[in-house]
């Protein structure tokens, strides 16, 4: 019975592996969501989780930042909720996808000093792992207080937490006047193990042979040049962009449930997803051993937005702006 658990939750955890949702069409045409962060993507319990999202109108600008735009970040979080995402939940009362205003296990978050990013405190993960059995295993169980989940079960969702994690998700709604535009969901995972995984580092890369980075200054999502001059570009022309090939230190392992319910460990892969308002991207998502992208810059010449959004193939992701100077 606990192999196959194990085996469901596999799936259920590589299911957000690639976290896809907000990739091409890579041409910024209308009010989007390039892009969601969770720092830390593996929260310990009693962490804080900063949540991020990069929102962008069709000029590629700072969407949130609108005086008619309002972003509302939930979470649905509970003992049942977090058994649910571990398949651990009785199915015939299970009722966590039931996130309507006024649910229990609803939680609003508040603003962590800019309406594209949001917190989610410690002590709430912490006061629920006060009802599980995290200690000595010959403790008494608590009583969940569930209809329908034997107390037994809270050992094993220990157990999961403990050798791979529960991936969750935070989810995001963006109004304009009241009505929504747009909405969208980041997956995390809650973990006791000693080494979570972290995210990629703020991006580094060569604009047709110009390096711009964001690991430098003071914002972690502008890069910019070592002089803080715009990259300069030839209107219509086919030119590379070539993320920094110094990977390997960056990229981390992390365990995951084969079919069989036994532990494997999985390497992180990098993936570039290259997003603007004019031109073209060639291939639109690339990945090592070819890293590079073919930009073919608008026709019309101005100053183009250049983002690009590392995922390392797991739960993690950065990302940053460059304004181009297009000629």
């Amino acid at each position: 019975m606990r192999r196959a658990i194990l085996a469901i939750l596999a799936l259920a955890l590589c299911s957000g592996c690639l976290d896809l949702n907000f990739d091409p069409p890579s041409i910024v045409k209308s009010p989007r969501i390039l892009a969601m962060s969770a720092d830390p993507p593996e929260a310990l319990i009693g962490e804080d989780i900063h949540f991020e999202a990069l929102l962008v109108d069709a000029q590629g600008d700072d969407l949130s930042a609108q005086a008619d735009v309002e972003v509302e970040w939930v979470i649905c979080l509970g003992l049942e909720a977090i058994l649910d995402a571990a398949n651990l939940a009785n199915p015939a009362t299970s009722s966590t996808e039931d996130c309507r205003p006024g649910s229990p296990s609803r939680i609003e978050l508040a603003p962590d000093g800019a309406p594209n990013r949001a917190i989610l405190p410690g002590e709430v993960l912490t006061e629920i792992a006060m009802m599980l059995p995290m200690g000595d295993p010959m403790m008494p169980i608590p009583d969940p207080g569930i209809p329908g989940v034997d107390p037994e079960v809270l050992r094993t969702l220990v157990a999961v937490i403990a050798e791979v994690g529960i991936p969750l998700e935070v989810r995001v709604v963006v109004r304009r006047d009241g009505e929504p535009i747009l909405s969208g969901f980041k997956r995390f995972a809650i973990t006791t193990r000693p080494d979570p995984t972290t995210n990629p580092p703020p991006p580094r890369f060569a604009v047709d042979g110009t390096e711009v980075s964001a690991r430098d200054g003071d914002d972690p999502h502008a890069c910019v040049t070592a002089d803080g001059s715009a990259p300069v570009v030839a209107a219509g022309e086919a030119i590379t962009l070539a993320p920094d090939e110094n990977e390997e230190p960056w990229l981390e392992t992390y365990p995951v449930f084969d079919i069989a319910g036994d532990v494997l460990m999985i390497e992180e892969t990098a993936y570039y997803s290259w997003f603007s308002t004019g031109g073209g991207f060639d291939p639109e998502v690339s990945q090592r051993p070819e890293r590079d992208s073919t930009w073919t810059t608008p026709e019309e010449p101005g100053t183009y937005p250049l983002f690009v959004v590392v995922r390392d193939g797991h739960l993690g992701i950065s990302w940053c702006r460059v304004d181009v100077d297009v000629r």
